[in-house]
């Protein structure tokens, strides 16, 4: 048996599931990426600490999160295969999917489990990172150790309940009739809790004694709470700055992760990075790694960032994520390409983080779509269009309203002094550009400096008026003619 050959996770439509039961790939994906992405919506995450503060009282179902990849179990007659929710396949003579054809015949219709896909290790809990090893490693020696417990319901039930029940307790219920009996198939271990209390009690057992990564509680009303010791984003590295005082330093990194499509989204900066041992360290791996880049980022400070290939990894700790402004507006953040060099995309909606602290530097972790991906920010703050294609968009041709310059000889020189006034024609489909831009360029050969330049943005036509009546009024006096 080979992982390889068997069990390659592909494309949906590259053959390995295509047409399972009469069903569309393009209906499988659309059950996992909808299912995924209207569940989001209702998570958040809470740190330990804030247990007793977060978690309602009421009827609660506590399950320890395992550190895996969220996969989906289809059954459709006697066919089975498991799904991401990107749209990759695993299927053929796996043990788990053994395990899930023997129970087939106990599922009405088609039949979609979401759960977590993950290698279970002895002696210890697992690690996301393990699946991404195994899948693309094919080791046979592992293939026995992939496992999928199944937390929801996401189509279809059994005889008892042959479509997806309102509540959680019905479609938990229906996962334990469903793979009853299961090895390396089962519902994920569930208990009832009733206050906060119980659910810390939970947390000191399951993961304060090594055996989960965190909690997840699910309320009577359908909010989701992923408990964990604390939070924490890999990120990759995509630029830094220097410290002045301490050149051989790095002051602050700019950090990103990584979109569906591939492309990086910037969520922020970390200056709090450590001992000046630790920002020594950082500027050595990071200054060998520098790259061209058609984008520029300031710092709070003013400086820009120096833009390195994105191939270092650090483990960043939050207090919290947001996703809105303080005007309740969602946070945009740039999107950015790297094909030997960095270009911008687009602004996005994105998150801001709240006192970020560099906690290490993952030397076990790569930059790829499963070590850095965007959907951690998922686990704390819901970001409506994480997942969508981050395409730039084609900005509109700026109109000229205003063009005029003038010109003063003086002690066999000429000063020349212009002004420009446009309308952007960007203003809604890109929030970086104003309505109206004001320019003003004063150029005179006898100074030191002798290009001074003035931009001024406008949001109406009659406020960019006003400022460049003003311009003139002050900087065209007697002697300057229009030229």
């Amino acid at each position: 048996m080979s992982l390889i050959n068997t069990a390659t996770a592909q494309p949906l439509g590259s053959g390995s599931i295509t047409g399972i039961g009469g069903v569309s790939d393009e209906a499988l994906a659309t059950i996992a990426s909808g299912y995924k992405r209207t569940v989001a919506s209702r998570y958040r995450t809470v740190i330990a600490d804030e247990i007793a503060q977060e978690i309602p009282p009421g009827s609660l179902q506590v399950s320890p999160k395992i550190d895996g990849q969220i996969w989906f179990l289809v059954i459709e007659g006697s066919e089975t295969c498991l799904i991401s929710p990107r749209g990759r396949a695993i299927s053929g003579d796996l043990p788990v999917l053994k395990e899930a054809n023997a129970f087939a015949a106990r599922a009405q219709g088609r039949t979609v489990l979401a759960g977590e896909l993950f290698v279970i290790q002895k002696g210890d809990r697992p690690r996301c990172g393990d699946v991404s090893a195994m899948l693309s490693g094919g080791a046979e020696a592992g293939v026995a150790r992939l496992c999928f417990h199944a937390f929801d319901l996401a189509a279809g039930g059994d005889a008892e309940c042959p479509t997806p029940a309102d509540t959680y307790a019905d479609r938990l219920a229906v996962l334990k009739r469903l793979l009853d009996g299961g090895k390396r198939l089962q519902a994920i271990k569930t208990e009832s809790a009733s206050n906060a209390a119980e659910v810390q009690g939970f947390f000191d057992e399951w993961v304060g004694g090594g055996k989960a990564e965190g909690l997840v509680v699910r309320t009577a009303d359908g909010r989701i709470f992923k408990v964990k010791p604390s939070m924490t984003i890999d990120a990759a590295v995509i630029g830094y700055t220097q410290r002045t005082e301490a050149p051989d330093q790095a002051r602050s990194l700019l950090i990103a992760v990584m979109r569906t499509d591939g492309r990086f989204q910037a969520i922020g900066s970390v200056g709090n990075l450590g001992t000046d041992d630790n920002r020594t360290a950082l500027l050595a791996s990071l200054s060998g790694l520098g790259c061209d880049s058609t984008y520029r980022h300031a710092s709070s400070s003013g400086a820009l960032y120096r833009f390195v290939k994105p191939e270092v990894v650090v483990e960043v700790r939050v207090s919290d994520l947001q996703a809105l402004d303080a005007s309740d507006a969602p946070i945009q953040r740039m999107v950015v390409e790297y094909s030997g060099g960095w270009k911008a995309v687009r602004k996005m909606a994105g998150v801001g983080l709240i006192h970020p602290v560099l906690e290490r530097v993952r030397e076990d972790k790569a930059v790829n779509e499963t070590d850095v991906r965007a959907a951690q920010i998922e686990e704390r703050a819901y970001v409506a269009d994480l997942n969508e294609a981050s395409e730039a968009v084609a900005l509109p041709e700026s109109t000229m309203l205003r063009r005029e310059a003038y010109a003063k000889a003086s002690k066999g020189s000429l000063a020349i002094r212009k002004l420009l006034v446009w309308k952007t024609n960007k203003e809604t489909v890109d929030p970086r550009f104003p309505a109206y831009v004001v320019h003003w360029t004063d150029y005179s050969p006898g100074r030191g400096d002798p290009i001074k330049h003035t931009t001024r943005p406008a949001p109406t036509e009659a406020a960019a008026t006003q400022l460049a009546d003003a311009l003139i009024t002050k900087n065209i006096k007697r002697g300057w003619n229009p030229a």
